[in-house]
């Protein structure tokens, strides 16, 4: 364990392999990021065997949380909260975003787990987490086809290439909760393997990965004719790299491209620190070419900022589209469960 201070004040956070004792359930509420972050440590040979996927079974119970909405949080202490009513004999940890949000009380009970990964391990099984429904999604139903609501990249083989974020958007704590910033070579025996001889959907993880290891990536999809998927790719980073990623769509060999443009309003994202003209010009000269090319165009939008609401257009423009209420990181559970109620009124708390 560590004594950790940060932005959110200061708290302990625990060492999945130097603190914790016997077997691991691990419940996950949280994003690909994290999720493939702890499956890669969870499928490491000495690893595997403390994994169980019955909570009964288990010694110490993990829930892997979310923070990027107050909502978010909610739901990770919903599921928390009913873990602890039916298993009280258990340990438990929560691991992902929330650990690291000391100004967010947890249960008594409940400790603060450090980011856990175990970088170029290949993911032999993704079985060894449980995941909750997409909280957002009215009867979310787990079999959908891969594009319906709550399923986006769900079932893809996450390839872990990056981790943390150099930015400074205002509503965002990556920097604080993630960890520092560090990329992963393809130049990795290891997890060149990984790319080469995996035969599912492949999407390649990161937080906000760069330039540069995106035209490596691009470069041995091609060379290998194997087709990837681009998560979480900014939209000026594209506009660096959209001749690389123009040729990979004329080839077919890039199935999903998601960036998350936040605003078409160009008032909010001066708001949030977002770059205006680069994003303007991903929506505008970008989006139209790669849709043509069969590229299915997938982003995140946030509503109900100030007078500005959800903007229609972004269907026009974007396959796929996922909205975040805003919130200004400000935790108030009164608050939290108002805007619950309001966003989800089929399962109000």
């Amino acid at each position: 364990m560590k004594n950790v201070e940060n932005i959110f004040g200061s708290g302990t956070l625990y060492n999945i392999d130097e603190d914790l004792e016997g077997s691991i359930f691990c419940q996950c509420c949280a994003c690909m990021s994290v999720s493939s972050d702890f499956l890669s440590w969870a499928n490491c040979f000495n690893n595997i065997n403390r994994i169980v996927k019955d909570p009964p079974m288990a010694d110490n119970i993990i829930v892997l949380s979310c923070q990027v909405t107050d909502l978010a949080v909610l739901n990770d202490l919903k599921h928390l909260e009913e873990l602890i009513d039916q298993y009280p004999d258990k340990n438990f940890f929560v691991g992902g975003c929330l650990a690291k949000r000391f100004d967010i009380p947890l249960p008594d009970n409940c400790k603060r787990l450090d980011n856990t990964r175990f970088d170029c391990q290949p993911i032999w099984d993704k079985s060894l987490i449980s995941h909750t429904p997409p909280f957002w999604v009215k009867d979310f139903k787990e079999y959908d086809n891969e594009f319906s609501n709550g399923h986006l990249f769900r079932d893809m083989y996450p390839l872990r290439i990056g981790v943390g974020c150099e930015g400074k958007c205002i509503y965002c704590t990556i920097r604080e909760t993630r960890g520092d910033f560090y990329e992963i070579s393809i130049d990795n025996y290891t997890l060149g393997n990984e790319f080469y001889d995996n035969k599912s959907d492949i999407v390649l993880i990161a937080d906000n990965p760069s330039a540069d290891l995106l035209k490596n990536w691009i470069y041995y999809s091609e060379v290998f004719s194997k087709c990837i998927s681009l998560r979480n790719v900014e939209p000026s980073t594209l506009i660096k790299i959209f001749p690389e990623i123009e040729s990979l769509s004329k080839k077919k060999l890039l199935k999903i491209l998601h960036s998350p443009i936040q605003s078409f309003n160009p008032d909010v994202l001066k708001d949030m620190n977002r770059p205006v003209d680069e994003t303007s010009e991903f929506i505008t000269k970008i989006c139209p070419i790669l849709k043509k090319n069969g590229v299915y165009l997938a982003t995140n939008v946030i509503v109900d900022y100030k007078d500005f609401y959800y903007c229609d257009e972004s269907n026009d423009v974007f396959d796929y589209v996922s909205w975040n209420p805003y919130w200004d990181g400000n935790w108030n559970i009164d608050k939290a469960k108002e805007r619950w109620n309001h966003y989800f009124p089929w399962n109000k708390i």
